[in-house]
């Protein structure tokens, strides 16, 4: 006879389905292998690309040695240069790919395709500091006043083209350029090249002028 002095041993019980701790077990192992099946298809989902490592402007040569290949999901590949894809000996940028951005393939094209041309102008130096390449200007001119007076009479200044992209900026070594003056190479659609033109052998005071939220170096 068991000594009723010695206390019954626990008797193990049967789990139940009414038990919560059962359910959220199931559960955790159903969202467990979601997650595995949803990182598996998306890690199979994405597919390589090229991206830009510094700012392609229109003209500029389209080299993969100076592109970075990288891995992701994009819901059209073929909008995009790829490795799979050779790039063409000749292949330049025909619009304007900012840094680090996935390379489009219709930025693609030949030198015949640029549809701007680069102008050079004098600016203040204080603001190349506000200026890199693929930066954005607006082009202010004032133009020779016939009836204003002075030695040289000019008129109100007015917008000249708007929004145009910075191509390079380089010191100023003409003859008659000040200490404060830079040289910044713009880009001008085809379509306002003459007036561009026009107001330069005019002898129009061209002015550069930054939008803001750019670089600030």
């Amino acid at each position: 006879m068991p000594d009723p002095s010695t206390p019954a041993a626990p008797r193990l019980r049967r789990p139940s389905w009414r038990d919560p701790r059962l359910g959220i077990g199931i559960l955790l192992v159903a969202l467990s292998v979601a997650l595995g099946s949803w990182a598996v298809t998306n890690a199979a989902d994405t597919v390589e690309v090229y991206r830009t490592t510094d700012a392609l402007s229109p003209g500029d040569r389209i080299d993969p040695v100076d592109l970075e290949v990288v891995r992701v999901h994009v819901p059209d590949i073929d909008l995009y240069l790829t490795p799979d894809e050779p790039v063409p000996d000749d292949a330049v940028a025909i619009r304007a790919v900012g840094p680090g951005e996935l390379v489009p393939g219709s930025a693609l094209g030949t030198e015949s395709q640029v549809e701007v041309r680069p102008i050079s102008l004098p600016m203040s130096a204080a603001l190349e500091a506000y200026l890199e390449k693929g930066s954005r200007v607006d082009l202010w001119v004032a133009l020779p006043d016939p009836d204003g007076v002075g030695a040289n009479p000019v008129g109100p200044a007015q917008l000249l083209v708007e929004g145009v992209e910075v191509w390079d900026i380089h010191e100023d070594t003409s003859l008659f350029a000040g200490t404060d003056q830079v040289q910044v190479q713009v880009l001008i659609d085809v379509a306002d090249l003459p007036d561009v033109l026009d107001a330069l052998s005019s002898g129009a005071e061209i002015t550069v002028v930054p939008l803001p939220g750019q670089a600030d170096s």
